[in-house]
Formats: structure tokens, C-alpha cells, sequence
């Protein structure tokens, strides 16, 4: 009988102190309350704080984006341009060669790889020559477009150049002229103006 009065009476006890254990389950700090987390200001854990790591990784998305603007940048202006630019008078024509374009087109014509080949070739004995590329076009055309169009034709010279002979970009100047320097009027005849669908590429030497 006393026994029974003992359980009864721990029961009785269990139930009156529960609540406040699963309050305590709840609310109760544990050891580690207060610290913030890694990399995570003490403010932060209120809402108001700064997450460090997440803002070093936007400065370094930042920086490498940067970085990348001024490498297209330098590459807008290759070496061999700005030596052009400064001092073009020091320079004497070795090689000249021309290639056509279709109408429209600012795609290389398969006969027009040997002019390239022989234009590498040359660049090829001495690292010290450079190349100027002038893209013409037609007077078909606005000439805004066409502005556009010999910069295109210029460009895929030097990539050719570049990407099948592995001729360094900053040797390689481009130039654009347009309809402005077309020498055949639209109506002329399509073999003679073909010849005003050209790019020109000189092959320079320091003159010392």
C-alpha cells in the first residue's frame, strides 16, 4: 500500500513540474548562445549586421570584372596601333597584299587564304614587323553600314591571322574607310566593284 501511495505521489509531481521543463526545452539559452557565426558581424544576428564573407566575394566579383574591361580595353588598341599612332612616320612599307569580299560579305573567300599565308610568313621572320589592315567596302549602302562592314572585313583578316598562324593580336592595326573610299559609283559595273570590296594590309618595318 505504501508502495502504491509512493508512485502516485511521483506521478503527482512528473505533472506538476512538466510545463516548466518543456518551457525550459524552448527557452532555455544553451551554451553556445551569443556567439555569432563564422564570418558574421555580432550585429548580424539581430538583422542589422553586415555578412562579411558574402561581401569580400561582391569586392572580388567586382575586381575580376574590372580586370576584364581593361583587358578589352588594351585590346581595342593593339600595340601595333598605338605605335601608328605615334610615330606612323617611322615606319617603311615591306609587303603589301589584298583580299576581296562577295557583296555584303565579310567572310575570307577560299582564294584569298594564300595572300593571308604569304602576309604570315613575312610577319613571321621578323617579330618586330607589324601589319595594318584597311577595310574598304562598296558605295552600295549607307555609310554608316559600310563603316561597320570594313571594320568587319578587317577584323576577320587579323583573326585568320591570328587563330591559323598564331600571329601575335597586338602586331595586327586596323583601319576602316567605308563607302567614302570606294572608287566606283553603284551603278559601275559588279567586276569593278568588287575591287572596292578589299581589305589592304600593309606589312611595316621600323625604319631605324
Amino acid at each position: 500500500m505504501k508502495r502504491s501511495h509512493s508512485w502516485c505521489l511521483g506521478l503527482v509531481v512528473l505533472i506538476a513540474v512538466a510545463p516548466f521543463l518543456a518551457g525550459c526545452a524552448f527557452q532555455c539559452p544553451t551554451v553556445d548562445e551569443g556567439k555569432p557565426e563564422p564570418g558574421v558581424t555580432p550585429q548580424a544576428q539581430g538583422g542589422g549586421g553586415v555578412d562579411v564573407s558574402r561581401l569580400e566575394n561582391k569586392i572580388k566579383d567586382l575586381e575580376q570584372r574590372l580586370a576584364a574591361n581593361e583587358k578589352l580595353a588594351d585590346q581595342a588598341n593593339t600595340t601595333a596601333e598605338k605605335a601608328l599612332k605615334c610615330c606612323r612616320k617611322d615606319y617603311t612599307i615591306l609587303m603589301t597584299e589584298e583580299i576581296y569580299f562577295n557583296f555584303n560579305k565579310y567572310d575570307i573567300r577560299p582564294e584569298d587564304y594564300a595572300a593571308l599565308d604569304r602576309v604570315a610568313e613575312k610577319l613571321k621572320s621578323d617579330p618586330d614587323l607589324i601589319a595594318e589592315m584597311g577595310g574598304y567596302t562598296d558605295s552600295v549602302g549607307t555609310a554608316d553600314y559600310n563603316i561597320v562592314l570594313g571594320q568587319k572585313r578587317a577584323d576577320a583578316a587579323r583573326t585568320y591571322l591570328v587563330s591559323k598562324h598564331n600571329i601575335n593580336y597586338g602586331r595586327l592595326a586596323i583601319r576602316t574607310f567605308g563607302r567614302e573610299a570606294a572608287a566606283n559609283a553603284p551603278s559601275a559595273d559588279v567586276n569593278k566593284r568588287l575591287r572596292d570590296r578589299r581589305v589592304t594590309i600593309d606589312v611595316l618595318g621600323y625604319a631605324q
